[in-house]
Formats: C-alpha cells, structure tokens, sequence
C-alpha cells in the first residue's frame, strides 16, 4: 500500500510539473510580427536589385548575364553595360507581371556623355513578347544628334491588344527630348497605367514627365525581362543581325521594379526620394 501511495504520489508531482511548464510556452500575440512589405501575390510582381547579382527577388528568379559587369549603384550596386549588342541580363520571365491590365514599371540608369550613341537606337529595357517585334514594353533612347547633348530621345513603347502596339509615348524629342540624362548620375524613369481610365503618365526623377489619357496597352504572349537592349538581345522574335539599326545599353541600370498596379503621384516620389 505504501509503494502505491508512493508511486501515486510521484505521478502526480510529475503531472504538476508538466502543466507548469505548459503554461510557460504561452503562444504569442498575434500581430507581434512584422509585416511582409510585399506579401505572396502582393503588388510588387518582379524586383531586381542588381546588388552584385542579376536575380528577382519575389521568386527567385535568375537572370543570365551576358558580357555584364556590377558597379556602385544608386542603392547598393548596380549592373553596368558594355555597349555592344552581346552585353545584356535575361529574365527567363517576368513572373506574373504579364496578366497585369494596370502595371508600374520603374527603374533607374546612368549614363555619361560619352556613351551617347547618335548612329543608333539603343535598347535599354524590355519586357518581351514572343509574337511581337517591338515586344510589351521597350525603353529605348533613339538617335538624335540635333537634341541637346545631355538630353535623350528616350522613347516608350508598349503592346496593344491582338499584338497591336501603343506609340503614344515615343514623341520625346527635340524639345521634348528627356533633359539631362547623359550627364553621368543616376535618374530613375517611371511609368504608370491605370486600366480603368486609360491613363498612361510617364515620370523622371520621382516627378511627372507627360501624360495621356484614352490609352489602350495589353500585354500578351509574355516572354523574357531584358535589360541592355531590346528583345532581339535574346533572339525574341528577331535577332540584332538583322535589325542593324539596333545597339546594347552603354550605361548602368539599378532598382528594377514591375507592379500589377498603377502608383500613385507619392508613391513614385517615394521611390525617388528612397532610391528605391
């Protein structure tokens, strides 16, 4: 009888214990964590920082470098062009971007002077499409010798439905021309469109540049992200063989960013204002 009272006694000292410690693991308060800035099907559908590395960081989407380099960026480090037409980064894709009808695309460069090319239309950026020439969206600075010096003819084009194009946004020219964007330092170029108005607005350095309203662009048969030059950098559609016209990115680019929605006036700013 003893060494049942014993053992009885010794269950239930351990029985005290356990629930003890139990009480200890208290779970934690919801809502103690931090936010994630971007959560999973978050706005921010494609995000490369170039910090030494071509990769998009929503999901871990590599790029391939092809004649490439890294240098200081306006945050942290950026990829730096060769000129030629072997020198660019291809995405094998841009994520979900292309099933956006609203979308931001924004980035930055820095070019000098003396990279200027005026023979030649030089690619910058391109979200590809595979059943179009001039792809969904192509950044490019044509050649202008009669602009000034240190302004550029950067020129935007973008898809239309039915793989139509959009060449609202190529008039920037002349007078028109981008002021100051060979001159060496980093600028951040932006555009915005709202698919429910029909309002494409462009934007330099965090601050409206132009904007259109009755605007129609449509991605489709979304293909490869490539920075450094246009689609035919990849052999998308074309190839630069055969389109001598064409010519690689001499400059660098930083901070590229696709969303599937249209940003607000402040919301560009930030991005300027943070070096984002």
């Amino acid at each position: 009888m003893k060494k049942n009272f014993l053992k009885l006694s010794g269950v239930a000292v351990l029985l005290l214990f356990v629930a003890g410690s139990c009480k200890k693991l208290d779970r934690p308060v919801m809502g103690d964590y931090p936010a994630d800035t971007n959560p999973p099907g978050g706005p921010l559908k494609f995000y490369a920082a170039m910090d030494g590395r071509s990769v998009d960081s929503i999901r871990a989407n590599f790029g391939v470098d092809h004649n490439v380099s890294f240098v200081q960026g306006v945050r942290g480090q950026a990829v730096q062009f060769d000129g030629s037409k072997n020198g660019y980064v291809s995405f094998p894709s841009a994520n979900d971007f292309g099933a956006s009808s609203s979308f931001t695309i924004s980035f930055w460069m820095n070019i000098p002077l003396s990279k200027k090319d005026n023979s030649h239309a030089v690619g910058i950026l391109a979200f590809a499409n595979s059943k179009n020439f001039w792809g969904n969206a192509t950044f490019y600075a044509d050649n202008n010798a009669k602009s000034p010096s240190d302004s550029m003819d950067l020129k935007i084009h973008f898809g239309a439905p039915n793989n139509g194009d959009n060449w609202n946004f190529a008039g920037y020219n002349f007078t028109k021309a981008w002021p100051k964007m060979y001159d060496g330092q980093w600028h951040q170029v932006g555009f915005t469109y709202d698919a429910t108005t029909g309002t494409g607005t462009v934007y330099r350095d965090g601050a409206q540049f132009d904007q259109k309203t009755g605007q129609t662009i449509a991605f489709e048969n979304s293909s490869q992200v490539i920075l450094g030059g246009y689609q035919e950098a990849a052999g998308v559609v074309d190839t630069y063989a055969n389109n001598t016209w064409m010519a690689g990115f001499a400059g660098a680019i930083d901070q590229v960013r696709l969303y599937g929605k249209a940003l607000t006036a402040a919301e560009m700013a930030s991005l300027y204002a943070n070096k984002q």
